[in-house]
């Protein structure tokens, strides 16, 4: 098979989507809210919530791959628009995003007002049904308690104005942004775990498990595990990816790159301990890697370790 064969098969596999119990209970969920709003007009607001590498921005691409903007005669068509919330985000930062998202020419100009009108004049003219703040943390990491009420008080009336269906993808702490404004806290009271972290070990490494020989299906490569059982390789592989679907997609695809070059067909415990190295964390030596027969059998969520608080993929 030659590199270019290769590269199509790593692409492909890429591109899947996984549906975990989670996120397909978050799929339905926002979908549900959806159909609820075309039926009867009622726009439910909902809550995603999930650590770094938890599918919320697949999340959103799915969505949009379901509802994809078309154009007709006289105007686009934005079924559902996803918004990425920008870094340490201001309001005009964020209605500037919100107009670019939209395909707008000029999103910088104009005060902040002027940029919120412009946004819900065209969001009704291209039929918008429902908006995805993705990474909404980025809202609560500006400022401190004046600012976050500015920020869901600002949120509010846009949600009022519109009349749409929202949702809110970020990591934990976004929720605190809803705590200062009792009125945008009581619009959000639907909320979902997009996580697989609220279960004791033994589910987790057994979900970890499931999801490994789901893609073991799609790659055809036979996981061989030596010395261990299936059930101690689940615990193995809980700790290689702290239950975050990125890095169990990440080590997949590690994997098959890795069988691939090597032309294997089958791969075990001492390949997966070389790939964690290669392509999640290379300092995971001896006790410090999950596939090695010394690991320590703790998180790895110390500093400078890939799942300290903060870490991302």
């Amino acid at each position: 098979m030659n590199s270019k064969e290769n590269f199509l098969i790593v692409k492909n596999f890429n591109d899947n989507y996984i549906y975990f119990d989670a996120f397909q209970k978050a799929f339905t969920a926002i979908e549900d809210n959806l159909s609820l709003y075309r039926q009867t007009g009622i726009a439910e607001n909902l809550l995603v919530l999930a650590e770094s590498g938890c599918g919320k921005t697949s999340l959103c691409h799915l969505l949009q791959q379901r509802h994809p903007r078309y154009a007709l005669p006289e105007r686009d068509v934005v079924p559902i628009l996803s918004v990425a919330v920008p870094p340490v985000a201001s309001l005009n930062s964020l209605s500037e995003a919100m107009l670019e998202a939209l395909g707008h020419p000029s999103p910088k100009s104009g005060t902040l007002t002027r940029k919120t009108g412009m946004f819900i004049t065209l969001a009704k003219a291209c039929g918008i049904e429902m908006i995805l703040f993705d990474e909404a943390q980025h809202l609560h990491d500006r400022g401190q308690v004046r600012s976050h009420y500015l920020a869901s008080d600002w949120i509010k009336q846009l949600i009022d104005a519109l009349k749409i269906p929202i949702v809110f993808l970020g990591l934990p702490r976004t929720e605190s942004l809803l705590i200062v404004n009792e009125q945008l806290r009581r619009r959000f009271s639907k909320k979902i775990y997009l996580s697989l972290g609220r279960l004791p070990l033994e589910e987790l490494s057994k979900e970890c498990l499931r999801l490994i020989l789901s893609f073991k299906q799609q790659l055809a490569i036979n996981i061989v595990l030596g010395n261990y059982s299936w059930d101690e390789f689940g615990t193995r592989l809980y700790y290689a990816t702290d239950v975050r679907v990125a890095y169990v997609k990440k080590l997949m695809i590690g994997i098959l790159k890795y069988a691939l070059e090597l032309e294997f067909a089958e791969v075990g415990p001492a390949d997966f301990e070389a790939v964690y190295k290669q392509e999640i964390w290379w300092e995971a030596e001896g006790e410090l890697n999950p596939f090695n027969p010394k690991f320590c059998f703790r998180r790895l969520d110390r500093a400078g370790e890939p799942f300290a608080a903060g870490q991302g993929v």
